[in-house]
């Protein structure tokens, strides 16, 4: 794995802001190809994914809750 690649593809949902992050998080859950992940391997978007998730936990449903799939 290319930590360096995670990290920048991390920079970038980070930028996005909360609610994309919560909406890439939920995205990514259901298997679905998004950018940042198209430029990395399966390993690395799990392990942004896992990245993700850890970080916005942090913040709870205070930030903006995880979009519904409805």
């Amino acid at each position: 794995m290319d930590q360096k690649k995670i990290d920048r593809a991390l920079e970038i949902v980070g930028q996005m802001g909360c609610e994309k992050t919560r909406e890439i998080i939920r995205q990514l859950d259901a298997g679905e190809d998004i950018h940042p992940c198209d430029k990395l391997s399966i390993d690395e978007c799990q392990s942004m994914l896992e990245e993700l998730k850890e970080v916005m936990s942090v913040y709870g449903d205070d930030c903006c809750p995880i979009p519904s799939l409805q």
